[in-house]
């Protein structure tokens, strides 16, 4: 009996038609072709009165546009051309957070947008990507429609790479649990960097205003076996760095030219969370670049 073929990977991308889920898509879209795994673009469908009762609501652009473009339309799609076979795209009829959650059963990554960046607006539209990232069996990764991306969304998205460094937050130790919490975190952004050829950054925040950072191998105050990550990863750039002052605020500075920033994601989603300036919540609306929570 030969050996099974390795399961291939899923990158899942939730998309309505707006620039921030045209950013998300060409961000998973970029890291897909990286990685080598397969891209699925859910469109998860809104229902709206017609004469005849009901009907889906037009996209612009369409889902069926939007991959043909990843497939081979470079003028419209600044990143490589993936395989026409690696692409596929779905309308899910549900509400989106759910049909997202339930994508996310068999994905490595689901990537979405959010058109907000105050928390207070967030709650309004933004209430997806929360429940999503409190609700999802894979890692979520969060991008901004940021106002200068709006025209030509597919173009400017920072993707990791060789000069885009990939960014996680590392937390002070604590119980097995949290042991364990931090493992799932660095794998995670250990995976993307490593697969993107991407540097990796780990990052602890101390608190104090006074700033002080460095990079290098020993002696840093990041509560992780570093040399265990590399025996793991051996091509993986990996430097350590300690600041100090508020987590938010310094980690959504130290990655503004990021192509990712991990973190730890929240363990309660939804309005409620999101105005209660959960930290999270707080570093996906602060950050320029894509954050991914990690459970």
């Amino acid at each position: 009996m030969g050996v099974p073929a390795p399961a291939e990977g899923l990158v899942v991308a939730g998309y309505d038609g707006s620039p921030a889920s045209q950013r998300a898509l060409a961000w998973a879209a970029g890291v897909s072709h990286s990685l080598g795994d397969a891209l699925k673009i859910v469109h998860a469908v809104r229902l709206v009165p017609s004469r005849e009762g009901y009907a889906v609501r037009p996209l612009s652009p369409s889902l069926e546009t939007v991959a043909e473009t990843l497939v081979g339309a470079p003028s419209m799609w600044a990143g490589r051309p993936l395989a026409r076979s690696r692409v596929r795209a779905v309308h899910a009829f549900g509400r989106p957070a759910e049909e997202l959650v339930n994508a996310s059963m068999t994905a490595d990554l689901i990537v979405l947008g959010t058109r907000g960046r105050g928390r207070a607006r967030s709650a309004l539209i933004g209430s997806v990507s929360s429940a999503v990232a409190a609700h999802a069996y894979c890692p979520v990764v969060v991008l901004h429609g940021l106002g200068r991306h709006e025209r030509g969304a597919l173009h400017g998205v920072p993707v990791p790479g060789p000069g885009r460094e990939v960014v996680c937050a590392v937390t002070a130790a604590g119980d097995d649990g949290h042991a364990a919490r931090v493992e799932r975190i660095v794998s995670a952004a250990a995976t993307v960097a490593d697969g993107c050829s991407a540097p990796l950054r780990l990052v602890t925040v101390l608190p104090g205003a006074d700033v002080h950072s460095g990079k290098g191998p020993a002696g840093q105050a990041i509560p992780y076996a570093v040399d265990a990550l590399t025996d793991r990863h051996p091509g993986l750039d990996v430097a350590v760095q300690s600041l100090h002052g508020d987590p938010v605020s310094t980690l959504a500075r130290s990655s503004r030219a990021a192509g990712l920033l991990v973190v730890g994601a929240p363990h309660q989603g939804g309005i409620g969370a999101v105005l209660a300036g959960t930290p999270a919540y707080r570093i996906v609306h602060d950050a320029t670049c894509p954050v991914m929570l990690v459970r």
